[in-house]
């Protein structure tokens, strides 16, 4: 199994992505970030990796425009 390294909670997401919870969420329902894990009774958390992975991939689309 993968070392953990960090958890983003979802304002520090939209922080990074420059974006509102609503966008947030649409974004995870339509697949293009993986759901968040649940950490607890009422707060949700999104992996490092899984969103430096998304940035990667939407720079990846670009370059290659």
């Amino acid at each position: 199994m993968d070392q953990i390294t960090s958890i983003y909670r979802p304002k520090t997401v939209c922080g990074i992505l420059d974006c509102s919870i609503s966008t947030l969420n649409r974004m995870v329902n339509s697949g293009l970030i993986k759901p968040p894990i649940k950490l607890g009774v009422r707060s949700v958390g999104y992996l490092k990796s899984e969103i430096e992975e998304f940035l990667k991939k939407r720079i990846k689309e670009r370059d290659n425009t």
